[in-house]
């Protein structure tokens, strides 16, 4: 009985790490891709600079990301690890989000003249 206790426990905290670890990931990947959203958002009306938007949304939420850029795509990297207190392992959890900027009016007008295009050599 103390052997299979043993092994119970090993399952029982390997589980809860495996959680805990699976909801720091999913928190960290929320947070960057609210980040590069909001900036390729902002950068839409060409008012802002995506990217320095970008980088204040992350910054706010207190963890470290790496923002980089420019005006079409806005791409925000974090990493994260998760210390694991047994002979000194980690779990390093990185993530990369890319987020394009779509300006819809613009997108729109390319599609109206790809379709007059297709008409012309359709008809």
């Amino acid at each position: 009985m103390a052997m299979i206790s043993g092994v119970w426990l090993l399952v029982i905290f390997a589980s809860l790490l495996l959680v805990v670890g699976s909801m720091e990931k999913i928190i960290n990947t929320a947070d960057g891709v609210e980040a590069a959203v909001y900036g390729s958002g902002k950068a839409v009306s060409r008012i802002y600079d995506g990217v320095g938007e970008a980088k204040r949304k992350g910054q706010s939420t207190g963890k470290a990301y790496r923002v980089s850029g420019s005006k079409r795509e806005i791409t925000v990297s974090a990493e994260n690890r998760l210390q694991i207190p047994f002979q000194n392992l980690e779990w390093k959890q990185s993530e990369v989000i890319k987020s394009k900027v779509v300006r819809p009016v613009l997108f729109i007008e390319k599609v109206q003249r790809a379709r007059k295009i297709r008409d012309t050599f359709e008809g």
